[in-house]
């Protein structure tokens, strides 16, 4: 039921919280600035998809290898859940290299090699190739309703690291804003 706001009444006596979902025409616009919603809430999705091998041979930092994607969260409380899948390729032995994923340039993993590791020590007269694939799943806290860039980065400390394998495959980077 309609509130008429004449001479007698007054907008003085409208009462908060007394407009229900059932007083709102089902064709109103309404901001999305203007709902809330709960926390755990999937506010949005972007995806970045990378189908070519990138090869590091710059040992000792870490170095880009082409898989990245940007979001811009709506609130500086809201949080990133983070998904990474792709493949990596060794072949030296005594190799120690990995991937990470990097929001900017704050490395987000907590080891020398980061969230995706890969180790070849197979001792004399071994065979000495390495592919495994990466899954890793993180959930980051940004604190800014700025856009930010996360992408994969991979160190090695010898030569001859592949990302996304040594044949051609496709890897992906997913990031999911959650209401906080």
């Amino acid at each position: 039921m309609p509130t008429e706001i004449s001479g007698s009444t007054g907008v003085n006596k409208i009462q908060d919280n007394t407009i229900v979902n059932a007083d709102i025409n089902s064709s109103a616009a309404i901001a999305g600035s203007k709902l809330v919603m709960p926390t755990g809430s999937l506010l949005q999705v972007v995806q970045g998809i990378q189908t070519t091998t990138t090869t590091i041979s710059t040992t000792g930092s870490w170095q880009a290898v082409g898989l990245e994607a940007a979001i811009t969260p709506s609130s500086s409380s809201s949080k990133i859940l983070i998904t990474v899948t792709g493949s990596q390729y060794n072949d030296t032995n005594d190799q120690t290299a990995g991937a990470t994923i990097f929001r900017g340039s704050t490395r987000l993993g907590d080891t020398t090699t980061g969230f995706m590791p890969t180790y070849i020590n197979w001792g004399n007269g071994g065979g000495d190739d390495l592919q495994v694939v990466c899954n890793v799943t993180y959930l980051d806290s940004p604190s800014t309703t700025s856009a930010t860039t996360y992408s994969v980065k991979a160190y090695t400390d010898k030569s001859t690291y592949k990302w996304n394998g040594i044949r051609t495959s496709q890897a992906v980077i997913v990031l999911m804003e959650i209401a906080g």
